[in-house]
């Protein structure tokens, strides 16, 4: 079916369906923020995996919109006005239409799903324009149907229209791009559509692909017919409102990319959305859209209620709201030529992908979807750094030579910090030294696997990754060469590379607590996770084959009973940790404090830091009992408050009580143990709120000193906040698991 028959019967079908009677509604208790000529604030509306983006820019009165992501969207105008008494008056998504007059009080009110903008005439006629990114929980790849409404590529857009003037009104509502529509069957869309034809989807040129395109279209109501003047292109309404009445329209904005997204220069893979196994075409996703979207929206209203309807701060639900925007639109859902699915978390504007100590926080989020992390844990074995070797330059990847490996053949393997950049996935990341994180990256890694197993009850999966726990946990332990427990040699750096005590420095209690928690949850995972059958005898005379062709293990009976290894590994692991936690008792009592590194001739060894216990993280997330863990906690507390009072700034509260870094995701983490573990309520959200309340770039993590903003826009990480309504919502998280 070409693409011109396929929606003429869209359209057919778009009026034939049964009434649609599911409206969205955004909680008008959130934040509302002003949009003026002076409103920055920018804001990332994407789809989960696809990265479809359809964007807020006020400071440019724009959208933002395309079907790669916002690396490679492209600026545009949407059109959402009314004409009342021959006076077109619109929102500010757009730059203004020649004789045309913005909204007044114009509002901006947006939850983790949904963006809504209010405006009104001077007549007294009120317009609310709600885009929707439909979303609901999922548990494994077999949720089809709720995977759907995740990923498909489109987004909702509901229009209400209410007359609070005491007479009736005539007039005519506008939902446009600032495009030219195109015909749906003709070479690179390069023949314009013939406007005013009636038919309800108006195509654009996607300038993502030659020969793609994206949609609007209407749904529920007909549209009176299509349009296209100055410069804009879409669908027009008339309207006649009674006194008080109020009428409500439904559209879909869709797109569907069908090209490689990534080259996997490791296998020689292109790899192609996920969603393309679904909707071979836009028609498809388009009757996707129109026949689920009562469904979609009551589960999407549903989810979102459920984080909004919390008692979290208004400022808390806001910066919830922001950073899970910011989360979809760093997401990769994506499937290879051998129906293989992989999944990536972008690293913002630096676009690396699916950095294991940046997902130790983002992949909080996997709460709703534990599938996505499932998929990282399972990608990331592929970049595990065995031996030391150099790397020659690439010049078709313009990737200079580059040391891979290092450390690895003297003290073991370790993950690498990241498996590629944008737009190929391959080894390492694009720079020499930065991939090398050994400590932090092995104690991430098997956190995270703890976390996934947890939320997941997948004891299959993380069973079979035991054996790679052990490895990386011994790794680790051979970083200690001074016998207190902690990497002192081989460490590489942390995550912190703002801050120079938390980056580099030897004996570095960071890494020391964050080890410990390892060793910790590795144990229960060994010792609850070993196969405990008991072994069965084969009788090797009745097999009937030779050198055991064709019998397989499986089909020989044998159970291996590694009871005793597991148990062994468990143990020795646990004596790791309660050495660690001896070493850390014992500075406490000769410093007073923890120190961040215990390395006195190291700059700055004795600052102090908040963020010591972040290893205890994703273990509280999901009610970890462990008495190691436990203790470690109760050791933490001693110093937390004071330091937390030493480290208040103006602006946020610092890493270390010596350099001014702040970065919000990273004292969320801070925040969340604190009140899981010590009992300790603290909140950085009103920090991140002033601070991204008016910024055009979406979610900005922090400063690295007052005034000196840290340049990580559009960061993912500070989705770390949904920890605050995960600990409130702790008995009831079984509905996600």
């Amino acid at each position: 079916m070409n693409l011109k028959k396929a929606l003429l019967t869209f359209s057919l079908l778009s009026f034939t369906l049964t009434a649609f009677s599911q409206s969205f509604k955004v909680d008008q208790n959130l934040i509302a923020t002003p949009l003026t000529d002076s409103t920055n604030f920018s804001l990332l509306n994407s789809r989960l995996g696809s990265r479809f983006t359809f964007s807020l820019l006020n400071e440019k009165q724009s959208i933002q919109t395309g079907s790669l992501g916002f690396d490679m969207d492209e600026q545009t105008g949407l059109l959402i006005g009314i004409t009342v008494n021959q006076k077109l008056y619109c929102f500010r998504t757009t730059k203004l239409p020649r004789n045309a007059t913005y909204l007044q009080n114009q509002q901006l009110k947006f939850g983790p799903t949904s963006m809504q903008i209010t405006g009104e005439t001077p007549t007294g006629i009120k317009v609310d324009f709600t885009l929707i990114s439909a979303f609901t929980p999922s548990k494994d790849l077999n949720d089809t149907t709720a995977i759907k409404t995740q990923i498909f590529p489109g987004f909702y857009m509901q229009i209400n229209i209410t007359n609070e003037h005491n007479v009736p009104v005539n007039g005519k509502l506008k939902i446009a791009l600032a495009k030219t529509p195109v015909k749906g069957f003709n070479f690179m869309s390069l023949e314009p559509m013939q406007p005013n034809n009636g038919t309800q989807v108006v195509l654009f040129r996607d300038n993502a692909d030659l020969n793609g395109k994206t949609a609007l279209a209407t749904i529920k109501s007909p549209a009176n017919g299509t349009f296209n003047e100055e410069g804009f292109g879409g669908l027009y309404y008339e309207f006649n409102l009674e006194p008080q009445e109020k009428k409500e329209y439904h559209q879909v904005y869709a797109t569907h990319h069908h090209s490689t997204v990534i080259e996997d220069k490791r296998v020689n893979q292109p790899l192609r959305f996920y969603y393309s196994q679904y909707w071979k075409n836009i028609s498809e996703v388009l009757s996707y859209a129109q026949e689920n979207i009562a469904e979609n929206l009551r589960l999407t209203q549903k989810f979102e209620d459920n984080l909004m309807n919390s008692k979290l701060t208004a400022q808390e639900k806001w910066v919830l709201a922001l950073t899970f925007h910011t989360d979809l639109a760093n997401t990769f859902f994506l499937i290879d030529n051998l129906k293989e699915a992989r999944f990536y978390v972008s690293e913002g504007r630096f676009k690396h992908l699916s950095t294991v100590d940046v997902a130790h926080e983002t992949e909080v989020s996997a709460i709703f979807c534990p599938w996505r992390l499932k998929l990282q844990l399972s990608q990331w074995t592929n970049y595990i750094a065995r031996a030391e070797l150099t790397v020659a330059a690439n010049a078709t990847q313009n990737k200079p030579a580059y040391q891979q490996g290092m450390t690895a053949a003297e003290y073991g393997p370790y993950l690498y910090h990241d498996v590629g950049d944008l737009p190929f996935v391959s080894e390492t990341a694009n720079y020499n030294y930065g991939p090398h994180m050994a400590v932090e990256e092995n104690t991430s890694f098997v956190l995270l696997l703890y976390y996934y197993w947890k939320i997941s009850k997948d004891d299959a999966f993380v069973r079979s990754m035991l054996g790679t726990v052990n490895v990386l946990m011994q790794s680790v332990i051979n970083r200690d060469t001074n016998g207190n427990g902690i990497a002192d040699k081989g460490y590489g750096w942390t995550t912190y590379d703002a801050n120079e005590a938390l980056k580099l420095s030897p004996d570095n209690t960071f890494l020391g607590a964050k080890q410990l928690s390892a060793y910790a949850v590795a144990g229960e995972m060994l010792r609850t996770l070993a196969n405990k059958e008991a072994v069965t005898a084969i009788d090797a005379t009745n097999t009937g084959v030779v050198d055991g062709e064709g019998a397989g293990f499986k089909s020989m009976g044998i159970a291996v009973n590694n009871e005793g290894l597991r148990n062994k590994q468990a143990l020795h692991l646990e004596r790791e940790a309660q050495l660690i936690l001896n070493v850390l008792k014992k500075a406490q009592k000769k410093y007073g404090f923890i120190p961040v590194s215990l390395t006195e001739s190291f700059p700055k060894w004795n600052q102090r830091s908040v963020v010591i216990g972040e290893g205890l993280f994703l273990p509280g997330l999901v009610g970890a009992k462990l008495p190691l863990l436990n203790q470690l906690a109760s050791v933490l507390k001693k110093d937390y408050a004071d330091t937390y009072v030493q480290s208040i700034t103006d602006y946020g509260i610092k890493l270390t009580t010596q350099e001014g870094t702040t970065w919000f995701s990273k004292t969320i983490v801070a925040d969340v143990v604190a009140s899981q573990w010590y009992g300790i309520k603290h909140s950085s959200a009103p920090y991140i709120y002033e601070w991204n309340k008016n910024s055009p770039y979406a979610y900005n993590d922090g400063l690295l000193k007052k005034d000196d903003v840290w340049i990580g826009y559009w960061y993912p990480r500070g989705i770390s906040i949904l920890g605050y309504w995960l600990l409130q919502n702790q008995p009831h998280l079984n509905q996600y698991q």
